[in-house]
């Protein structure tokens, strides 16, 4: 039986964990990782009431879940302007115009002398960007290597 989780547990997994959760569902790329969690756990629960029979409740979650993906999907797909992107971050304007200038993140206006035009999803991959997993080997040795040198 998979492991069941809140939306707030997903959110707090590591990468590795939500690789190996997220293989089950086929997720958009460029989706948050806890809403890719989400999503896959869903489709388990979906496909566990097929299988015990429950095909109208299935059906009803499948169409619910198809309308979570399109609004998703838009969501992330809406374009913002450099000083909307700074506030749902909290960054600075400026931080969003160099990730745009250094093509951290793509920028979509189609006027080069406009304002920058950024995907909400873009943005959000720049606010948060991929942790590794705490490794205490690592962390042991680069503490050894500096008692080595005291």
């Amino acid at each position: 039986m998979p492991e069941r989780r809140t939306t707030a547990e997903l959110i707090r997994l590591h990468p590795q964990e939500l690789d190996r959760i997220t293989k089950h569902a086929d997720v958009p790329s460029g989706w948050p990782r806890w809403l890719a969690g989400f999503l896959d756990e869903a489709s388990r629960e979906t496909d566990t009431l097929r299988e015990n029979g429950a095909e109208q409740a299935a059906a009803a979650r499948t169409a619910l879940l198809g309308r979570l993906v399109g609004a998703a999907q838009a969501w992330l797909d809406a374009e913002l302007d450099a000083g909307e992107a700074a506030r749902e971050t909290g960054r600075c304007e400026e931080t969003i115009r160099r990730a745009v200038r250094e093509g951290a993140i793509p920028d979509r206006r189609t006027n080069p002398r406009g304002r920058h035009k950024i995907r909400r999803g873009d943005v959000h991959k720049l606010a948060a960007p991929e942790t590794r997993p705490y490794d205490p080997t690592a962390d042991a040795q680069g503490i050894a290597q500096l008692r080595r040198k005291l």
